[in-house]
């Protein structure tokens, strides 16, 4: 049976608290037992306005240590103080919205963070113009059929009476007549699940925080194959079985 294995891990807010050693057991079980196709952290990786370029040095160290092909996906606290292009100088990427092809599936990982910031803790989620003319001509190069999976910091339709995207419904419209199985998102530290017209929005519960007993370590280790969807839970991340709907 054909399956993608993929780590994922949201929401590690170093600094100001350390959250190194919970990232390293993450580091630790992909390389040695999970061995995902990739993994993706799902933004929010600083969580300080202070020293914010060691921060995210400090914790990209333990990150790159993943044997497996390593993703980045920008949140609002990684822009507070930051700019795009000096996250992108640091972690050693070109891109903040990009889509990848593995196996089966094609996956899209989404630039939300062009919001106003309204409340001093970096952009709130939109997904500009641009980017979505962009994710327009992405999916118009592959067969309808193909399985999709989106990754985005901010939640995507599980929010429905306040998205944390302002403009969802414009995303989601973009995928309408594709095969859109899955998002998964960070942001809102407690996570959450809701299934909208067969498509599984999954928010991952958050690794780390600005206080210690509230710091799980918590990430998700995915499998996906054509007929179903698998979160393993770990910290306080729960585990869910998803089986995806036919695309006949």
């Amino acid at each position: 049976m054909s399956y993608v294995k993929i780590g994922a891990v949201t929401d590690v807010h170093q600094g100001p608290l350390d959250v190194r050693k919970w990232l390293k057991v993450f580091v630790e079980d992909m390389n040695e037992e999970f061995k995902p196709d990739f993994v993706v952290e799902l933004g929010d990786f600083i969580g300080t306005r202070e020293n914010p370029k060691e921060e995210l040095r400090r914790i990209n160290e333990v990150y790159v240590q993943c044997k497996a092909p390593k993703y980045y996906i920008l949140g609002n606290h990684d822009l507070e103080i930051l700019t795009r292009e000096e996250f992108k100088k640091i972690v050693g990427i070109d891109y903040t919205w990009k889509s990848i092809d593995v196996k089966f599936l094609h996956v899209i990982l989404l630039d939300g963070a062009w919001g106003p910031d309204v409340n001093s803790g970096g952009p709130t989620g939109h997904i500009p113009s641009e980017e979505l003319d962009w994710l327009q001509e992405d999916l118009a190069r592959i067969p309808m059929s193909k399985p999709i999976v989106v990754f985005c910091h901010y939640p995507i339709g599980i929010f429905r009476d306040i998205p944390r995207i302002d403009n969802e419904e414009e995303l989601l419209e973009v995928f309408k007549g594709y095969n859109l199985i899955a998002t998964f998102s960070g942001d809102a530290h407690y996570g959450g699940y809701r299934e909208i017209n067969g498509i599984h929005n999954i928010c991952l519960h958050s690794m780390g925080w600005w206080e210690w007993d509230k710091i799980t370590g918590s990430y998700a280790k995915l499998v996906i194959t054509l007929e179903k969807i698998l979160v393993y839970g770990e910290g306080a991340q729960p585990s869910y079985f998803l089986k995806i709907r036919s695309s006949c």
